[in-house]
């Protein structure tokens, strides 16, 4: 695309339009783009793929998470009433059951987040990814804090 530069003149002075400056600026950004057109949409295809990937994790984790919760539901209140198991497995438990509601709380802010996550991207929603950056960040910000307590423990 040509475009044909104007100048004006006034009071017998050449000057150059805002508008030929900002034709120049836009038509750069437009070649940056295209030139590195493969490199963007690679970026996105792996982000799609990856916010897929976590998606299958937490539904696995969930499925895990629930059974390994509804087994210590059963058998914590029977291990309390043997006076043969040692109080230190019986902590142990109880802290593994702790655990795991805060992992199902994680899971479930993931539930929330991801689907908006994905549908940004694969839309190229730019306002939806940006109004799910937040969530995306407390949602590390909780997975990490859970880390860092079973590495305590």
């Amino acid at each position: 695309m040509t475009i044909t530069r104007v100048t004006a003149r006034k009071s017998g002075k050449n000057y150059v339009h805002f508008s030929d400056k900002m034709t120049d600026a836009l038509q750069n950004i437009n070649k940056v783009i295209v030139d590195n057109r493969s490199t963007l949409d690679s970026i996105q295809d792996m982000a799609v793929e990856l916010t897929r990937s976590v998606q299958v994790l937490e539904k696995a984790s969930v499925k895990y998470i629930r059974m390994v919760d509804g087994v210590l539901e059963q058998v914590i209140p029977v291990l309390k009433n043997l006076p043969l198991v040692p109080k230190k497995l019986l902590a142990l438990f109880v802290k593994i059951e702790a655990t795991t509601t805060k992992f199902l709380a994680a899971c479930e802010l993931a539930e929330k987040v991801l689907p908006g996550v994905e549908e940004g991207l694969t839309t190229a929603n730019m306002n939806k990814l940006q109004a799910s950056t937040g969530d995306v960040q407390r949602l590390t910000t909780t997975l990490q804090s859970l880390l860092g307590e079973m590495d305590k423990k």
